[in-house]
């Protein structure tokens, strides 16, 4: 009798037991789920931060690269002092693809960039000196500054004042679009206005990204890469860069899968520009330049 009640209660105990023990396992196994789900989300936001953090990486390239240029534009512009009388009457067009680089934004948390080739159209008239600029269609790029200093560079380079002309450039593109780098197209105006003034053709092939200083000297860009890619499929055949741009760093994205969640985190890589367009399918040439004569020598056999 006394072994059947110990039982009894062995029993007793030991369902008590595996009843605490079942709910402690399913309390530890939802609170395991709970976390399990956090940790998914902080991956998730991880992912996404470094995404933001690899656009904003690329923005900042962009208006450093920009305010490098403003402040040469600046140093140079205050300590000149223009003299003498206005040059004769200059007339002349020409046309020059320029190449720059548009924001994308494809979502709340993702933007990319991409290049675009556009045209500008160069015409040269009697006038006053002015600086006309007119986009079609609605094109967000800043020339200005750019235009005033190529006009600056191409009476240095020909030997022809501009004071009693005005210059009219024209920017066409196939769609309306907000471009991130306008003084990048500075080098290629200078080209088009050069070609006006002397009466030479722009050689079509070849293409080039680079901002122009005022002592003719051709600046440093962002976004050589996605440059190159619009150029080499609209069709360029020689790529002209800045001096030291044709091994570009790029942000490579690397994907690591934690869980069910894949996190995406960037490295820069240095590439060749020209192997990079070779591996893509692109029989396109790219040479490094440092002045406007460099440029000319390629672009209109001057």
């Amino acid at each position: 009798m006394n072994s059947n009640k110990l039982l009894t209660v062995i029993l007793i105990l030991s369902l008590i037991v595996n009843a605490a023990s079942t709910s402690i396992i399913i309390a530890l196994n939802q609170r395991n789920q709970t976390l399990s789900k956090m940790l998914e989300e902080a991956y998730t936001q991880l992912s996404q931060a470094n995404t933001m953090i690899a656009q904003l990486s690329t923005q900042l390239n962009y208006t450093m690269q920009q305010l490098e240029y403003y402040r040469r534009q600046l140093e140079y512009y205050t300590t000149i002092a223009y003299s003498g009388s206005a040059g004769g009457a200059v007339s002349g067009s020409s046309e020059v693809k320029i190449v720059a680089v548009r924001e994308v934004q494809e979502d709340i948390f993702t933007t990319y960039y991409e290049g675009v080739v556009m045209k500008a159209k160069v015409e040269i008239t009697p006038g006053n000196g002015r600086i006309l600029v007119n986009t079609q269609p609605n094109i967000g790029i800043d020339l200005q500054s750019s235009i005033r200093t190529a006009a600056t560079v191409a009476e240095k380079y020909t030997g022809i004042s501009l004071r009693g002309a005005d210059i009219i450039v024209s920017v066409i593109a196939d769609k309306s679009i907000q471009v991130v780098d306008g003084p990048s197209a500075g080098a290629a105006i200078t080209i088009a206005i050069i070609s006006a003034v002397k009466g030479l053709k722009v050689n079509s092939t070849v293409y080039v990204t680079g901002t122009i200083n005022p002592d003719g000297s051709v600046g440093s860009v962002g976004g050589v890469l996605e440059k190159a890619v619009a150029a080499a499929r609209d069709g360029c055949k020689l790529f002209l860069v800045p001096r030291g741009q044709s091994n570009i760093p790029i942000l490579q994205p690397i994907e690591k899968i934690v869980g069910n969640v894949k996190i995406i985190t960037y490295k820069y890589t240095i590439v060749n520009l020209e192997s990079y367009l070779k591996s893509n399918g692109f029989n396109v040439k790219v040479l490094e330049v440092g002045s406007i004569s460099e440029v000319a020598r390629y672009m209109l056999g001057g």
